[in-house]
């Protein structure tokens, strides 16, 4: 979708300048735009207004425990959201670069994952131990895809029930992470968040945390649920992620 397609409305925030698209946002558009002399970034979310309030209160939940998260300035009328666009401090700093740079990543979610064990699951979500009855969550969509290839998704996530629960970030790739100065590290894009196994968010990280014997079934894990979230929206890529798992 092109950038001069969106059209914000002024009075919402006044003085907002769309500068440039970013690239990277996948399934959502995301611009780097500027608002009363400083970087912003402005995105249209494509959840429902329950799951975008979900996901808002989550930074705000985690922002009040000192996690480094992109602050939402609100609209004119105070809203945080308006018609699907989102409007957040630039999150300055650098991707990781180094296995030192992602054993802090690690640390951070970690501490996210034991501080956020209990936290109530986003609206339209599940975990994926619960997918097979509920057929949908986040992206995924079992009804979608071949009836034998369900039936082995569903018997893989069911390998997983010794594996604790807790919020996720859902997708920490470098792009989605800054550290600054003082090493601190700082998560952008909680789109895909959600309530899960937390291996979700330490299977694909720029280091190994989890044991040997862990690790190869967290990328088991990986393989199939980006299988299964990605067949509808982005089937090629999901083509790969089950060719992986089967080639295991």
């Amino acid at each position: 979708m092109e950038l001069s397609s969106i059209d914000v409305d002024p009075r919402v925030w006044p003085g907002l300048e769309l500068i440039e698209a970013v690239e990277g946002g996948h399934r959502n558009t995301v611009w780097r735009g500027r608002l009363a002399h400083a970087d912003v970034a402005v995105r249209r979310s494509r959840r429902s207004v329950a799951s975008l309030d979900w996901e808002l209160d989550v930074l705000e939940a985690l922002a009040l425990q000192g996690v480094i998260v992109p602050e939402v300035i609100r609209t004119s009328e105070g809203d945080r959201h308006h018609e699907g666009i989102v409007v957040q401090r630039w999150l300055h700093g650098r991707p990781p670069s180094s296995e030192d740079d992602w054993k802090l990543v690690a640390e951070a979610l970690q501490s996210i994952h034991q501080n956020m064990g209990t936290y109530p699951q986003r609206p339209g979500c599940c975990t994926v131990l619960e997918l097979v009855h509920n057929r949908v969550s986040v992206d995924a969509d079992l009804d979608a895809i071949p009836v034998e290839i369900v039936e082995r998704m569903s018997d893989i996530f069911e390998e997983f029930v010794d594996v604790p629960t807790a919020l996720i970030h859902g997708d920490p790739m470098d792009g989605n992470i800054r550290i600054d100065e003082d090493g601190a590290v700082g998560f952008l894009d909680w789109d895909e968040s959600r309530v899960d196994l937390v291996w979700h968010d330490l299977s694909n990280l720029g280091v190994q945390v989890l044991d040997d014997d862990e690790h190869a079934r967290a990328q088991r894990l990986s393989n199939c649920w980006e299988a299964a979230n990605a067949w509808t929206a982005e089937p090629t890529y999901a083509r790969t992620r089950l060719a992986a798992l089967q080639a295991d």
